[in-house]
């Protein structure tokens, strides 16, 4: 006898979202987003930072309404929370005037109170709080917090749970003590959590959880590429098939994020003094340049994996790939597939004076096109100095999915830093900045296209 295919639980259809800041600007952060999540399934939504991850959890649980697109809950539309869904942030989102008790209690207050009793007992002792059912949020450590999160989201015995990246604000070793506790309720056959979305950037914990890895592409946020996982619980990441599904996400990820050649088929028409330039879209990741020396102080002569990289930085692997780019873009790292290396330039980098990085900085920042765009843009005006609404418009046209604000700065961090440009604040006003006498500049830096 064949088995019967489980349920679609929750649908969503050509969901696309976009943020406003109350004016004319938007931010479209997703985009065409078809996904289902039938009984028994477990999605890991994960891909780079600003890909929507978050947003899309949010418009899954009912608690945004998507721009455009429609939300399903057992084949019916819903227009606000989604029933049988409830949802652990990130930030434990725990009321401190509450006990642990009544901060479990809160979905289910109008049970009798014998079946409150019953359901809150069992779930102190699931999540290991039953000492702590009188104490408030101050007493307890941040691993203690998220447990009684996740009490508080099981407790009404909801048909799926939502997770935004539970774990990301907990130590090391709370983190995968809480996996490896929540892993052990999916393999058991007799709970009834057996459903669940959790966003996550850590591909590891989405191989850990997930019968199906959902990877998204950013700007705007998009279904890149749908990985089954087909292990049994509990499982064992250090085993062969499951080393082998992380470096096959590794590998998806590293081409999402970081493609070894940029998108340059796109253009867009500006006009510069009468006559009509075109710019290829490329935009200066939002880093500093603080961010990029340390980055290849770290390089060195080494070749590194990505992962690798983002481990020994200690930081997240999205925020080191937008390092990595920028570096990639100003020529001082290459990055054949997922490794990452030091060019000859960065090399001379790491070997020069303040002033020399200085120098050899900007004169690769002139060979941007966005930079070349400023440059061209302060030259046409007739006092020389842009006007920042008049570059914030520009920035707008020519990266229609990126918010102009964060560019703007990004572009003055640089440009400051590189000695190129100066930025009146109280007349907001940008300049070509005028050099001091008494200091030679270092001959030009081999030039290297972004």
């Amino acid at each position: 006898m064949t088995p019967s295919k489980p349920s679609i639980l929750l649908e969503l259809r050509a969901v696309s979202h976009e943020y406003g800041n109350g004016g004319s600007e938007h931010e479209r952060v997703l985009q065409d987003i078809n996904l289902n999540v039938a009984e028994h399934d477990v999605v890991a939504l994960l891909g780079p930072s600003g890909c929507g991850k978050s947003t899309l959890v949010r418009i899954m649980a009912g608690l945004i309404s998507p721009s455009r697109g429609e939300l399903y809950y057992r084949g019916e539309r819903q227009t606000g929370v989604s029933p049988g869904v409830a949802m652990v942030f990130q930030n434990f989102a725990l009321f401190p005037w509450l006990t642990v008790r009544e901060n479990i209690l809160l979905p289910i207050g109008s049970l009798p109170e014998a079946e409150q009793k019953a359901r809150l007992d069992t779930l102190l002792a699931t999540v290991g709080l039953g000492a702590y059912e009188h104490s408030f949020p101050r007493e307890l450590s941040g691993g203690m917090k998220q447990r009684v999160g996740i009490a508080r989201a099981l407790i009404a015995s909801p048909e799926i749970l939502c997770m935004d990246e539970p774990f990301s604000a907990l130590d090391v070793l709370t983190a995968e003590t809480l996996r490896n506790e929540i892993g052990r309720l999916l393999a058991d056959p007799n709970h009834p959590l057996r459903t669940m979305v959790i966003v996550t950037h850590n591909i590891e914990e989405a191989v850990f959880f997930a019968t199906r890895v959902v990877v998204l592409a950013a700007h705007p946020g998009r279904v890149e590429v749908v990985v089954p996982v087909d292990l049994p619980y509990p499982r064992d990441s250090d085993s062969p098939a499951f080393k082998a599904i992380v470096a096959g996400l590794h590998a998806t990820l590293t081409r999402t994020t970081m493609p070894d050649t940029a998108d340059t088929t796109k253009v867009v028409t500006q006009k510069l003094d009468g006559a009509r330039r075109r710019i290829a879209p490329v935009s200066l990741p939002a880093v500093n340049p603080g961010e990029v020396l340390g980055l290849l102080s770290l390089v060195g002569e080494d070749e590194w994996d990505v992962f690798q990289l983002a481990e020994r930085f200690g930081k997240e692997f999205t925020a080191v790939v937008r390092v990595v780019k920028a570096a990639e873009l100003l020529g001082l790292l290459e990055t054949p597939g997922q490794d990452v290396r030091i060019t000859p330039l960065g090399r001379e980098i790491l070997a020069g004076s303040t002033d020399r990085q200085r120098d050899i900085i900007r004169e690769q920042l002139k060979c941007l096109k966005i930079f070349e765009l400023l440059i061209r843009l302060i030259g046409v005006q007739p006092d020389k100095q842009l006007r920042e609404e008049d570059l914030l418009t520009e920035l707008q046209a020519l990266l229609p999915h990126e918010k102009p604000r964060p560019q703007f700065r990004t572009l003055l961090n640089w440009g400051r830093y590189a000695e190129l440009i100066s930025y009146h604040q109280r007349k907001r006003l940008i300049s070509l900045y005028t050099r001091r006498s008494g200091r030679t500049p270092a001959s030009p830096a081999p030039k290297e296209q972004g």
